[in-house]
Formats: structure tokens, C-alpha cells, sequence
């Protein structure tokens, strides 16, 4: 018997999560999480979805347009949720990175208030993203909390990362654009990077 289509569409998520060593039951309880905050999200940005259908009516007599989701957008936010819900498993502890960086927990925490480490408020935790940390010695990026205040506040961890880990032509190694990471771990002044981490 062949096996099901489903098992076959599941089999690359639980190879992947296998590779990161990341527990598939955490990874669905994120994902889950994550993903009904967007849908909560798009839906506050539906119009119609906020109306009862008589006012829904009075507004459209009044001229009021009360779009529909565009099409793709489904799509979009199971993207952003499944990407989120990554970034959240394979983020490290409050813990881990005291340990990492040599400090308290409590300071961890401070830092992490003061926006000086990026994290993500997880339930009653902290979880931090592992893009800040240099892979081999566990270490924060040199320079990245000079940066890290200069990002609005309301910026979606995954716009965060992305802007952090994709090249900008306004930063430059060797005649090359550089990910504002790769420009501060080759010891690149952070300055011009929180101007424009500022002018998003």
C-alpha cells in the first residue's frame, strides 16, 4: 500500500526539524500560536470582518468600500507564521545566553528590556533569535546592540531578521553588499547600520 499523501507532505518538515534537533510537538505549538495571531491580525485589517451585517450594509449605502482578503494573502501569512514559528523553536533561553555571554540571567533580561539583545516575548519568557550570536563561539554580534534600539519597536521579527540578514546596497565588503551581521562581524562601524535600521 502506498503510503498517504499527508504522511508524504509531512515527511521534509520532520526531516528538517530531525536536522536542527528541534521537538515537532514544540514546533506545532508555535506554529499554532504564531499563526493565529496573523489570522487574528488579518482579520482586524478586514473591514467587513468588524461589522454586523446590518452596519456592514449602511456603510456600503454610505459609499464605504468593504474588501475581501486579496487573493494570496492566505498564502502570505501562512508563510510569515511558519517562518516565525521557526525563528521562535530554534531560539535560545534566557539561560543559554547568560551562560554564552558570561553574565546573570537577571542582566540577560535587563538587555533584552533595554533592546541591547533582540528578543521575542514568548508566554512568560524571553526567547532569542540565533542570528544575533556568532555560531561558533555562541557570542553576540560585535556592534549589533549600538543597532538593535534604532529599530521601531513595532517591527515583525521577521522583517527583523530579514533586514538584518539580507545584503544592503548601502553597505559594502570588498565592493560587495553586505547583511548588516556580515558588516558588523567583519567589524564594520555600526552607525551607518542603525541609521537605516532607524528609516525603516
Amino acid at each position: 500500500m502506498s503510503e498517504p499523501a499527508s504522511a508524504r507532505n509531512w515527511a521534509p518538515l520532520e526531516s528538517a526539524l530531525a536536522a536542527a534537533g528541534t521537538d515537532e510537538r514544540e514546533f506545532v505549538r508555535e506554529a499554532v500560536a504564531v499563526l493565529g495571531a496573523s489570522i487574528r491580525h488579518a482579520q482586524s485589517d478586514r473591514p467587513a470582518s468588524q461589522f454586523s451585517a446590518s452596519e456592514a450594509d449602511a456603510l456600503l449605502a454610505g459609499g464605504f468600500t468593504l474588501e475581501p482578503q486579496p487573493a494570496g494573502e492566505s498564502d502570505m501569512i501562512a508563510r510569515t507564521a511558519a517562518r516565525a514559528a521557526v525563528l521562535l523553536v530554534l531560539a535560545v533561553t534566557t539561560a543559554d545566553v547568560a551562560a554564552a555571554l558570561g553574565v546573570s540571567s537577571a542582566r540577560v533580561r535587563q538587555r533584552a528590556a533595554d533592546r541591547t539583545l533582540y528578543a521575542i516575548r514568548d508566554a512568560d519568557e524571553w526567547r532569542f533569535p540565533r542570528w544575533q550570536f556568532d555560531p561558533e563561539t555562541g557570542r553576540e554580534i560585535s556592534g549589533l546592540a549600538a543597532v538593535l534600539p534604532s529599530l521601531p519597536v513595532t517591527l515583525h521579527p521577521i522583517a527583523v531578521y530579514r533586514f538584518l540578514s539580507e545584503p544592503n546596497p548601502d553597505l559594502e565588503i570588498d565592493g560587495h553588499p553586505a547583511s548588516p551581521v556580515s558588516w558588523l562581524a567583519s567589524g564594520g562601524d555600526p552607525e551607518p547600520v542603525a541609521a537605516i535600521a532607524a528609516g525603516l
